[in-house]
């Protein structure tokens, strides 16, 4: 049989080990929550395991204006690109950490080709061959952009901020650009066409004109 001495120990024992453990998980919540804060106020040093970046962008064409210049074609973009961050800890996403934003912007797409690269060469009689070289993303005007939509979750002072210049400077990309030209080749070659044939008619209207189109090699 026990004694009051043994049984106070024991008690004395248990207490001691549930205190550790509470003082243990009080650590282990006041270091995420410090860790978490720190973040917020340097989110550049956020590990890349502790974050995650989606980015998803869709545009539509809302207008397309035939020119009469070099640069052939003016296609009105406009679109939504949207980017969400979120926390993780050992590999579990940390609900409410989320954060999103969605861009709404507009442009106006100028496509073309360089026109010191046409060469024209007579062939025989008043045939000429006209070579027009790759088309190309000559430039945009009117850009604007505007966020529409933001999304910050209750713990996502942890989570990385989200730049808006950074999501504008990634919507004209290089593929981008030239998924606009290839869309439109059929356009573009239409139009080349009926720049050089109406110039040249316009003088001498027996005049024949033979056209080849050049193209990027990687296409």
């Amino acid at each position: 049989m026990e004694t009051d001495g043994e049984e106070k120990k024991k008690l004395w024992q248990k207490w001691q080990f549930w205190v550790g453990i509470v003082v243990l998980l009080a650590s282990m919540g006041a270091g995420w929550i410090a860790s978490i804060g720190f973040y917020s106020l340097f989110p550049g040093s956020m590990p890349a395991s502790l974050r995650e970046k989606g980015t998803e962008d869709t545009q539509v064409i809302r207008s397309m204006q035939r020119t009469k210049e070099v640069s052939l074609l003016r296609l009105g973009v406009t679109g939504i690109i949207s980017k969400e961050n979120k926390s993780h800890f050992f590999n579990m996403e940390i609900p409410g950490t989320e954060r999103a934003r969605f861009i709404q912007y507009t442009f106006d797409a100028k496509l073309g080709f360089e026109g010191k690269d046409v060469v024209i060469k007579k062939t025989d009689g008043n045939t000429f061959d006209v070579t027009i070289p790759e088309f190309k993303f000559i430039g945009y005007d009117h850009p604007e952009y505007r966020v529409i939509v933001e999304q910050n979750g209750m713990l996502s002072f942890g989570t990385q901020q989200i730049d808006s210049l950074d999501m504008v400077n990634n919507i004209l990309t290089d593929k981008a650009k030239k998924e606009y030209v290839d869309s439109n080749r059929d356009i573009l070659q239409e139009q080349a066409e009926s720049f050089y044939t109406s110039i040249v008619r316009s003088v001498s209207p027996d005049t024949k004109l033979n056209f080849t189109f050049q193209q990027n090699k990687s296409d």
